[in-house]
């Protein structure tokens, strides 16, 4: 499977040197897909209501952001296991690393991305 619309470290488009939206696969497919589905807010999605993370009170709900971060991985396909760690949460900034393990064993870490700041 392959996900529409390489990001780059800003979270815009890129595009190939051929003009081409660009694209990825594999295990940066996953580690993109995944990237953005905890970047979702609780509400972002109109038509899934169950969608998105809580991150109106980080400091006060660690454990139950990991959880709800660790739901919206489960949105992914391919993922067999998950396990989220927190480098920073603290002023409304969050720094999670994900450690994914994939249905077939491979191991994948989505780390630092700042989520959750208004």
């Amino acid at each position: 499977m392959k996900t529409f619309g390489l990001l780059d470290e800003n979270w815009d488009v890129f595009v190939d040197e051929f003009g081409n939206i660009a694209m990825k696969e594999d295990n940066e497919q996953i580690a993109q897909d995944v990237a953005s589905s905890v970047r979702v807010f609780k509400g972002e999605v109109p038509f899934d209501i169950y969608r998105g993370v809580e991150y109106d009170r980080p400091d006060e709900n660690r454990q139950n952001l990991k959880l709800q971060m660790a739901q919206q991985v489960y949105y992914i396909n391919d993922i067999g296991d998950v396990l989220i760690d927190f480098t920073e949460l603290k002023d409304r900034t969050l720094k999670p690393i994900i450690y994914l393990t994939t249905e077939n064993g491979e191991k994948i870490t989505v780390g630092e991305q700042n989520v959750g700041t208004n």
